[in-house]
């Protein structure tokens, strides 16, 4: 959390056409969480925040690894990330050949836009595969924070008060570890700033392989 921004800036609900002019999907990669304590933090977090959070928040509890731009099937000019931008992610992950690893979250903080769940244990190794994946910073002076999302603000206000809100109800006790064992490839409709994420494919860490999903906007294997 930066002084220089102690209020939170409200989410805007609609369709930013201006940024992906059209083309339909963004790209990330992503440790996908399934875990019932880590769905029931997040929604004793969103209750605590109450009407402070964008009521709707379709995204399924994730581990942002690295962020790959927007894409589509076919080519299109605002196009980002594609198959060969695929196939160059999955040379890196192959040449750092992370294995298996346990996360814990633990923690709490804020972005201007969204609270979020922090990471402990795993930290490092999140790290290590998002400068493999995204060697070079997109933005100066920003650096990769591992979190949760628990969903985006709704109205101005100070985030040490949303911070203090999440710690009075005991959200940021650290969970049991959780084994990851595949990164996965998903996609989000770039006009729905709150909506699902799509599963495109996996990487699976023991095997170090690629998996297409039913579905997938490419088969690309690895």
């Amino acid at each position: 959390m930066s002084d220089a921004f102690p209020l939170s800036q409200p989410c805007e609900d609609r369709d930013f056409a201006d940024w992906h002019q059209n083309c339909p999907w963004c790209a990330v990669w992503v440790v996908w969480i399934a875990s019932e304590a880590v769905d029931a933090t997040i929604q004793a977090a969103r209750h605590a925040l109450g009407d402070a959070l964008l009521s709707r928040y379709a995204r399924q509890p994730h581990l942002t690894v690295a962020y790959r731009g927007l894409c589509d099937e076919m080519a299109h000019v605002a196009a980002e990330f594609g198959p060969a931008q695929l196939q160059a992610d999955l040379a890196a992950l192959q040449a750092l050949a992370q294995p298996p690893f346990a996360v814990q979250l633990q923690g709490v903080g804020s972005f201007t836009t969204v609270p979020y769940l922090g990471v402990g244990q795993g930290a490092d190794t999140l790290a290590r595969l998002h400068d493999a994946l995204v060697p070079w910073p997109p933005a100066p002076g920003w650096h990769y924070v591992p979190h949760v999302t628990l969903g985006h603000y709704a109205r101005a206000l100070p985030l040490l008060w949303a911070v203090d809100q999440l710690h009075t109800v005991g959200v940021g006790q650290p969970l049991l570890p959780l084994e990851v064992q595949q990164l996965a490839l998903v996609r989000y409709a770039s006009h729905d700033i709150a909506g699902p994420l799509v599963l495109e494919g996996l990487w699976d860490l023991q095997q170090q392989r690629y998996l297409p999903q039913p579905g997938a906007l490419w088969g690309t294997t690895g």
